[in-house]
């Protein structure tokens, strides 16, 4: 009698499953997981935000996609996009990002940025504690300024238009030739934790743009972000080996975590090291990881302290190589100190083909867009660094497989998030439960 109650359940709970329609069904196409690396052409059903089936027999949906011919792969995980609006959003969106992140400057008010994307994002977001902006507001001269600002987004609400300017404000923007003071670093400290418990996933180390940072002040975050168990996630100091020799030294010697971003424009010529590294690292049992994407051009703002005197020695370029985004003109001697003094974005033309490629077929990386915020003549990086890597990587120079191209853009990134973000568990992956 038990037994023929167990075997009636069972048989009901198929004919349920056999009967079950989902909201959404993709049916035939190629199913690809970077994770199992399971490859074949399946049926997939979903329901709510889950997959719930992954068959070869047929499925039932209220919306069903024919996905014949094509692949079926999980969304692609950005960690390094500037764009923050649904303007950049929605190119991301076409370029295959479902999560675009800001984790190499970290977000200002993250509070109040997580509260204006609540319902509106059209991609999953997040960023981390902004150290730059912290370590600015932070000292004793810049209190007045900083409180001024907490008011007026407490007032008003998180404004990214109005806010940007502020950011930038002199008495701001000098800081970053500044020495800090202990009682300033403690203080930064406390308020980079403020910005963890509000659910930021790392901190933002952009060391690069502060100059004035002493690696005793910057070892100091890797001992924070150690005793907080969040990651750093860096641009080193300046361009070549020592700067990321710097971030690997503080990481290993403190316990942190660390990811080094855009390993390809901070390398430069000397990317096969630089990956080399990090494969050592993580053969020894060290939390270092990077990023590359698939460009020849870097773009940031003139006025950087990238530009200060000596940039053409440095980067081995001259200022035909600078690019004004917002009119695409390449600069002269002439226009390139009249845009410094006034300030906006210019696109750097200087790394070399071959370059991008060691980064991009290096199994240590991660596939990073770098992507800029939304203009008409923004870097191409914006808006189609994922479908490049499909297109020119993998398709027409075959440099890497697509298995390996989708692992870059996907399972990587979400191991990379998990320490802080467990949810990125079922993401990143095409399986029954993700």
């Amino acid at each position: 009698m038990k037994l023929n109650k167990i075997l009636l359940i069972m048989s009901i709970s198929t004919v349920l499953l056999q009967s079950q329609t989902y909201d959404i069904v993709i049916k035939n196409g190629r199913v690809m997981d970077p994770e199992t690396g399971f490859d074949s052409v399946r049926n997939v059903g979903i329901l709510g935000d889950r997959i719930v089936e992954i068959s070869s027999k047929a499925l039932s949906g209220a919306i069903v996609v024919n996905a014949k011919g094509l692949v079926v792969s999980p969304g692609f995980i950005d960690l390094h996009a500037h764009g923050q609006t649904n303007d950049a959003h929605k190119y991301q969106a076409r370029d295959g990002v479902t999560t675009a992140l800001e984790m190499e400057g970290g977000v200002a008010f993250y509070r109040e940025w997580i509260e204006s994307k609540k319902g509106n994002s059209i991609v999953n977001y997040g960023g981390t504690a902004p150290h730059g902006f912290l370590r600015a507001t932070a000292m004793d001269s810049n209190l007045k300024i900083a409180k001024k600002m907490a008011n007026k987004v407490k007032k008003d609400g998180y404004k990214e238009d109005g806010l940007l300017g502020k950011l930038f404000d002199e008495s701001l923007a000098s800081a970053r030739y500044k020495l800090m003071s202990q009682k300033e670093i403690d203080r930064s400290h406390d308020m980079m934790d403020i910005y963890l418990n509000a659910g930021a996933l790392g901190i933002g180390v952009p060391v690069g743009y502060y100059p004035g940072a002493t690696a005793g002040e910057i070892f100091q975050v890797y001992e924070f972000a150690k005793s907080k168990d969040v990651p750093v996630y860096t641009h080193t100091r300046g361009f070549g080996l020592p700067g990321l020799q710097e971030a690997m030294a503080d990481a290993t010697t403190s316990g942190a975590s660390v990811h080094l971003v855009h390993a390809n424009s901070m390398s430069l010529g000397e990317i096969e090291t630089t990956l080399s590294m990090v494969s050592s690292a993580q053969k020894l049992g060290l939390d270092i990881t990077t990023e590359v994407y698939p460009y020849t051009a870097a773009s940031t703002s003139i006025e950087s302290t990238i530009f200060d005197e000596g940039w053409k020695e440095i980067l081995n370029i001259s200022y035909k190589d600078l690019q004004w985004e917002a009119t695409g003109e390449r600069l002269n001697s002439k226009t390139f100190y009249e845009y410094r003094k006034k300030g906006g974005i210019i696109i750097i033309h200087m790394m070399k083909p071959k370059w991008i490629t060691q980064g991009v077929s290096h199994p240590v990386t991660i596939i990073a867009s770098d992507g800029m915020p939304f203009a008409p003549g923004a870097h191409p990086r914006t808006a189609g660094t994922f479908s490049r890597i499909l297109g020119k990587y993998v398709r027409k120079e075959r440099a890497i497989d697509l298995m390996t191209a989708l692992k870059k853009m996907t399972i990587m990134p979400a191991k990379r998030l998990e320490m802080t973000s467990p949810m990125m568990r079922n993401k990143g992956r095409l399986q029954v439960g993700a």
